[in-house]
């Protein structure tokens, strides 16, 4: 059932900005895939500067084959506030029937 199917973890280290979140999941929403779990790590207080973004730091699990990861992970790490990202994988082992 799982067939060609990994884990990946995506994290993404980004200048912090109201519209992140959407502009990172909005890859994920046309590709039919759906994140397993999130984390989004913002400024300490929860304030966001004009002058001085400041750093998001966001983790997204999903499930899905290497190529729409690879396919993800390039199309969000070109958007203007991403600075670095990169993609951990592993292969998803089937318990025995």
């Amino acid at each position: 059932m799982n067939a060609g199917l990994y884990r990946h973890r995506l994290v993404v280290e980004a200048d912090a900005h109201p519209n992140l979140m959407l502009r990172l999941l909005e890859p994920f929403a046309v590709h039919d895939v759906q994140p397993t779990r999130i984390r989004l790590d913002g400024p300490p207080d929860g304030r966001i500067d004009p002058a001085d973004l400041g750093d998001m730091r966001a983790e997204i699990a999903f499930v899905a084959s290497p190529e729409i990861a690879e396919r993800l992970w390039a199309r969000i790490d070109v958007m203007v506030p991403v600075r670095t990202s990169h993609l951990v994988s592993s292969a998803i082992v089937e318990a025995a029937a």
